[in-house]
């Protein structure tokens, strides 16, 4: 029990340090954007809602991944099973989705306040974003899953915290090349 115990502390102790020091690369990315928040109004609105979502939508499908390799109803490697193809279909879906729900609520808010807002613009910054950090943080996050417990690792332990720092890092980046798009 104690040696288990050991292992879930180094384990998490270990991911949650990478995480911390990865995490400035996001600030640094943000930090590069700063004159594109002035050009366009909003888009200082929508990137926070963006990129937390990301770093939710890596965690649970994270979470299921794991349940599913503890149960044994998924394999750690790649296939066309249910499991994983569903998951992965979802996370996409909720990706889309998601972003475009965040810009419309924040121009629901902005436009009620009397504020400017570049309504196409935005939208189309959020759907490929979405659509460019879904694809890599859908990746990323079987590929770390299926590391983890390839490791003997609990991918539970692992993919909550990776994902989230992974979210910010790939959906700012993401952000800021949808904005260099378009235009």
């Amino acid at each position: 029990m104690e040696k288990t115990l050991k292992m879930l502390l180094f384990q998490s102790l270990t991911v949650l340090l990478f995480c911390a020091l990865a995490d400035f690369g996001a600030g640094s990315v943000l930090e590069g954007m700063k004159e594109k928040f002035s050009v366009l109004p909003g888009l200082l609105t929508v990137v926070p809602p963006l990129v937390d979502l990301r770093g939710n939508i890596g965690c649970a499908l994270g979470s299921r991944l794991g349940t599913a390799l503890h149960l044994g109803t998924l394999k750690p490697r790649f296939s066309r099973s249910w499991e994983l193809v569903g998951n992965v279909l979802a996370s996409l879906f909720l990706s889309v989705v998601g972003s475009v729900t965040a810009v419309l609520i924040s121009f629901l808010i902005r436009g009620s306040l009397g504020l400017s807002f570049h309504l196409l613009s935005l939208l189309w910054i959020a759907t490929v974003s979405g659509l460019l950090s879904g694809l890599l943080i859908t990746l990323l996050t079987v590929l770390v899953a299926f590391q983890a417990f390839r490791g003997g690792w609990d991918p539970d332990t692992v993919t909550g915290p990776v994902m989230t720092t992974a979210g910010d890092i790939i959906t700012v980046f993401c952000i800021y090349l949808a904005v260099l798009w378009w235009g």
